[in-house]
């Protein structure tokens, strides 16, 4: 009898984890990244650039650096807010030869995608692009390319133009 019941005890233990085991692959990495592609006569970019993104609307001096004084890109990729319908990015490019300073902001507006994969998972949130504006200093023009964003993304989603550095 004891024999029975430890054998049923097993089996119900062997069952119940089997179900309670999740088969579904959580993303290390949850957060999303727009990337960046450089085109047209600057396609890898020789100027140092740093770009920061704007943290709060309310106090738009404060700012956080997400790339600081890259040189030779030819595509980037830059952390989306989470929640917001218009994320704000300062573009700073300093050109090798003369040490001018250049200024550019863009503003990326969007529509934001809750996205659950499992209660396993941390939550996700997926974008859709839905335009861009910016300032022409040293930017030339900036087209999307891909306005889906997800954790997953292995097309860009801007192609950012950049003036001639002799201009």
């Amino acid at each position: 009898m004891r024999n029975k019941i430890t054998k049923i005890v097993a089996a119900t233990a062997v069952a119940m984890s089997a179900v309670a085991c999740s088969s579904i692959d959580c993303p290390l990495n949850n957060r999303t990244y727009m990337s960046l592609k450089l085109t047209g006569n600057e396609a890898v970019l020789e100027d140092t650039l740093t770009i920061a993104a704007e943290r709060t609307p309310d106090n738009p001096d404060e700012d956080t650096v997400l790339i600081n004084r890259q040189t030779g890109l030819d595509s980037l990729a830059i952390p989306m807010s989470y929640s917001r319908t218009e994320d704000v990015y300062f573009l700073t490019l300093v050109q090798k030869d003369t040490r001018l300073k250049t200024v550019d902001t863009v503003w990326v507006s969007k529509q934001n995608e809750k996205h659950f994969e499992s209660v396993d998972c941390s939550p996700a949130m997926f974008h859709d692009i839905e335009g861009v504006r910016f300032t022409q200093h040293a930017i030339e023009d900036i087209k999307v390319n891909y306005n889906k964003v997800t954790y997953n993304d292995p097309k860009a989603h801007l192609l950012i133009y950049f003036k001639n550095s002799n201009n």
